[in-house]
Formats: C-alpha cells, structure tokens, sequence
C-alpha cells in the first residue's frame, strides 16, 4: 500500500483541531514557520497543507493579516439534528445582552425571498454585549406576515426570542465562518481593526419543515465556538 504523503497526513490532523473544535473558528493560527515546527514538518509540507485547506475553505489567509479558521469542518449526519449552542472560551454558554439596536420592515432581499417565501420582512440589528463589553452585531428577519415587529429588548437566543413571540422552532440549523471586521464593525464593537469575527447563521424551521426566521451574528468574543449538541 502507497504511503500517504506527508501534507495529506498534516491536512487530515489540521482538519481534525477544526472539526472537535480545538481549533475554533476565527482562530487565529502561527505563521507557516510556527505551524511547521508545532507539527515537525519542513515549511513547505506546511505551506502546500495551509494551500489545500485554504482551497477547501477551511482556512483564510490574508497578507498581513495572517491564517485564520475560516469554516467547521463538514457537519455529519450524526449532528444534522443536534442543537446549535454557542460557548466561550472556558466551554460554558455563551451568554449576551442587548446593547443597542433597531427594528423595522423592509423589501426582503432575493436569498431572504427564496428561503422565507415572502416579499416582505421584519428585521431587527442589534449590538449585543457579553461580560459588560460590546461583543456581537446582530440581524435577524422573519416574515413580516408572520411577524410584524420584532422586539429590541428580546433574548439573543434565537429560540428564546422566537418562543417569545408565540413562534415555536422545531429545529435550527446553523453554520459558522470566519472574517474580519472592516471600519464599520470596529466602531460598533469597540475593537481593532481586522479583528477576528465568528460569523454564525442561523436558520429555524416549524414542524412543517418551513424556514421562520434568519439570524446572523458577527462575534468578537476570544474563543467562541458552535458546537452542536446531540438532543
């Protein structure tokens, strides 16, 4: 049997960190030099691994800005229906606050329109707060035929908020990536430019299977992760 090239073998533990999460997304990764040596392998078997996971999407790599974990690794069948739940750096819940925001209707855009199967919506933005810092940008939308208005004050947890308002979410399904704040983000937040965001999207459905709501939060929180926890 061929001997499995040394890179695959170095992609397949870097894709391992991603997928139990020791390596979070919005993590920011050492240099090819630090990586080559915290896995005993030339800069080069590094920077062809670093290349293919990039391509694959698992990775984003900026000059001057440096490797970052960009996406989870594929979820499984096993964990398609698990909860959704995110946690800080010490694993325990992630807990948020409002801050700020604003609410209103608005055209739905053409990816809203498809997925909520309506032309109009309720919208809600918020800067939301975690340990007494501004730490997550926040949208979320629903029909607005299902839901005129949405309140400012509600949880930022999306099944909280929607059990709020009467609407009960028979499953949620969520993904992350990873960016970096522009000027923007970094005044709402209060944080450096190019900081690391975990990027979650969050899509619920009722028991029909029909999607009820979108949230997208944007977290500057060190360390967050989504996990998914079997019910």
């Amino acid at each position: 049997m061929a001997r499995k090239p040394l890179y695959q073998i170095v992609e397949a533990d870097m894709v391992s960190r991603i997928a139990t999460g020791a390596w979070e997304v919005g993590r920011r990764l050492p240099n090819e030099f630090g990586l080559a040596d915290e896995f005993n392998v030339s800069q080069g078997t590094m920077r062809r691994a670093l290349i293919t996971l990039e391509q694959k999407g698992f990775l984003s790599r900026k000059p001057g800005r440096g490797t970052i974990v960009a996406a989870q690794a594929p979820v499984t069948e096993a964990s398609a229906t698990a909860l959704p739940r995110l946690l800080d750096a010490t694993g325990s819940p992630l807990v948020m606050e409002p801050f700020r925001g604003r609410s209103g209707t608005r055209a739905a855009t053409p990816a809203e329109a498809d997925l909520l199967g309506t032309a109009r919506v309720a919208y809600l933005e918020r800067t939301l707060k975690h340990a007494g810092a501004r730490a997550a940008l926040e949208e979320l939308v629903v029909s607005e035929a299902t839901l005129p208005t949405l309140s400012e004050d509600a949880a930022p947890d999306l099944t909280q908020h929607l059990a709020e308002a009467n609407l009960a979410a028979d499953r949620i399904e969520a993904t992350a990536h990873a960016e970096v704040t522009d000027m923007a983000q970094s005044v709402a937040l209060s944080t450096d430019r190019h900081t690391a965001l975990l990027c979650v999207r969050s899509v619920a459905f009722d028991a029909s299977g029909t999607a009820i709501a979108v949230q997208r939060l944007k977290l500057a929180v060190p360390g967050a992760q989504l996990v998914h926890i079997s019910g």
